[in-house]
C-alpha cells in the first residue's frame, strides 16, 4: 500500500511529540512493507539542505504564519497560501498516485492541501492529535458590523479557509476527550475512531531500580514552555518544599532539584526564570533536548511532573516517563486522564494548585514503597497497552480499510 502523509512539520523540524510520532509511524509502516511518502512544509529549511535527504520526504508546502511568531487568524494570507498549497499538492498527488492519503497536522498551513487530497478522488483519512483543526471553523453569523464582516469573509471572500465542505468520514482521534471537544466545536466527526497513541518502549529502558527516590530528589518536566502548560506551578511547588512549606512551620526544609526541558516564547521563559530565583529550590532550564537523549534524562530523574493547566489531548511524555521507571505526578483534566489512575499508576493533583502539587511530591519523596509500586504498575501498563507497535498496527488496519473504501 502506498501511503501519502501530509503534515505541516516533519522531523528533524518539529514542535513536539506529535511530529516525532508521525515520523515513527511512517518509518514503521515502511518496515512493514508499505511505501510511505511524506509531503510537508519548508519550515526549518532556511537554505539549500545539506546531507543525505530521504527520497520519500518532500518539503515543498508553505506555512501562512511561521512558527516562532504569535498565532493569528490572517484570513488573506491563509487563503493565498492555501491556494498555493492546493496547486502543489494536486500536482504531487497526480504524480505519486498513492492508495490512501493520510492527513496529519495542518496547523499554520491551512486546508489547501487537504482539499486537494479530497478533490483527487483518492481515499483520504485524518488523524486529529490536538485542537488545531477547530481554528478552521467558519465565523458564525452576527448582526454587529464586526461579526457580519467575519461571516462574509469566511463564506464568500476567502472561501476555502475553513473546514466547511471538508469530508471527515474517515478520521481518528487520540482520546475520547479530544473527540468530544471537537464535536462541541462543530467538527463533523461523530464516527471518528479513537486510537490511543503509543511510544517505542524499547527506546525507553527502565532504570535499574524503578521508582527509587534519590537524595536530594530530582524532579523533571519535559514539554513546551507556555503558560497553559503550568510550569510556573511546578516551580512554585518546588520552592514551597525547599522553603519548608513556608506557612507550615512543622515541615522540614529539603534540598530539591528541578530540571525543565523544553522551549517556548521568550516572555514566558523570562517569567519562569524570574520565579526560579524566588525560592531555594535548584531550578535548571535545560532548553530543548534532542529526542535520542530523552530516555537518559528520564532515568536520571526521580519524579516526572506534568502540571498542565489545560485539557491536554493526550500524554506522550507521561508514557515515556512511565516506561523509564520514573513515577509520575500530573494533572488529569484532559486526554491523559483517560489512562492516569490516582494512586495506582500516578499521583494526580488539581491544576494551578502549587500547594497541592507540593503535597503530592512530598508524599512520594517520603514513601519509597508507593513510588516503587507506581513505577512498576505504570511500566506494565505502557508495555501492555501503549506500545508503538500496537498503535501502528491499529493505524495500519484503519488505513487499509480506508484504502479499500470500507464504510465503518
Amino acid at each position: 500500500m502506498k501511503i501519502l502523509f501530509i503534515s505541516n512539520l516533519y522531523p528533524p523540524h518539529y514542535l513536539g511529540g506529535y511530529e516525532i510520532l508521525c515520523q515513527q509511524v511512517c518509518e514503521d509502516l515502511q518496515k512493514r512493507g508499505h511505501n510511505s511518502v511524506v509531503l510537508t512544509s519548508t519550515h526549518g529549511v532556511k537554505e539549500a539542505p545539506t546531507g543525505e535527504i530521504p527520497p520519500n520526504i518532500h518539503r515543498i508546502l508553505k506555512l501562512y504564519n511561521p512558527f516562532g511568531r504569535p498565532a493569528k487568524l490572517m484570513r488573506a494570507q491563509r487563503w493565498i497560501v492555501g491556494r498555493r498549497n492546493y496547486g502543489l499538492t494536486k500536482a504531487f498527488v497526480a504524480k505519486e498516485r498513492p492508495d490512501v492519503i493520510f492527513i496529519w497536522s495542518q496547523l499554520r498551513m491551512g486546508l489547501g492541501s487537504a482539499q486537494a487530497a479530497l478533490d483527487s478522488g483518492i481515499p483520504v483519512a485524518y488523524t486529529f492529535n490536538d485542537f488545531h483543526v477547530a481554528g478552521y471553523r467558519s465565523a458564525q453569523f452576527g448582526l454587529t458590523p464586526k461579526a457580519f464582516g467575519k461571516y462574509v469573509a469566511d463564506h464568500w471572500i476567502f472561501r476555502g479557509i475553513t473546514f466547511k465542505g471538508q469530508d471527515f468520514k474517515h478520521a481518528t482521534c487520540i482520546s475520547h476527550m479530544l473527540k468530544m471537544k471537537l464535536l462541541e466545536k462543530g467538527l463533523p466527526i461523530k464516527d471518528a475512531r479513537v486510537i490511543y497513541q503509543g511510544i517505542p518502549v524499547d527506546k525507553f529502558p527502565k532504570k535499574a531500580e524503578p521508582g527509587k527516590i534519590t537524595h536530594p530528589p530530582r524532579l523533571l518536566y519535559v514539554g513546551q514552555l507556555h503558560p497553559y502548560k503550568g510550569v510556573h506551578t511546578l516551580i512554585e511547588a518546588a520552592h514551597l518544599i525547599a522553603d519548608g512549606m513556608k506557612r507550615n512551620p512543622g515541615s522540614p526544609h529539603l534540598r530539591l532539584g528541578v530540571s525543565i526541558v523544553g522551549d517556548g516564547p521568550e516572555e514566558y521563559k523570562r517569567q519562569l526564570m524570574k520565579k526560579a530565583q524566588q525560592g531555594h529550590a535548584d531550578i535548571e532550564f535545560a532548553g530543548k533536548i534532542a529526542q535520542p537523549e530523552l530516555p537518559g534524562i528520564y532515568r536520571e530523574h526521580d519524579i516526572f511532573v506534568f502540571p498542565s493547566a489545560w485539557q491536554e489531548p493526550f500524554g506522550l511524555t507521561h508514557l515515556e516517563a512511565m516506561a523509564s521507571g520514573t513515577p509520575v505526578i500530573s494533572t488529569a483534566d484532559g486526554g491523559h486522564g483517560e489512562f492516569l489512575k490516582d494512586g495506582e499508576n500516578a499521583l494526580i493533583f488539581e491544576k494551578e494548585n502549587p500547594r497541592g502539587l507540593a503535597a503530592k511530591i512530598s508524599r512520594l519523596i517520603s514513601d519509597n514503597e508507593l513510588a516503587r509500586r507506581l513505577a512498576a504498575t505504570a511500566r506494565a501498563m505502557v508495555e501492555q497497552e501503549f506500545a508503538l507497535q500496537r498503535y501502528v498496527t491499529d493505524i495500519e488496519a484503519f488505513l487499509q480499510e480506508v484504502a479499500r473504501g470500507e464504510n465503518r
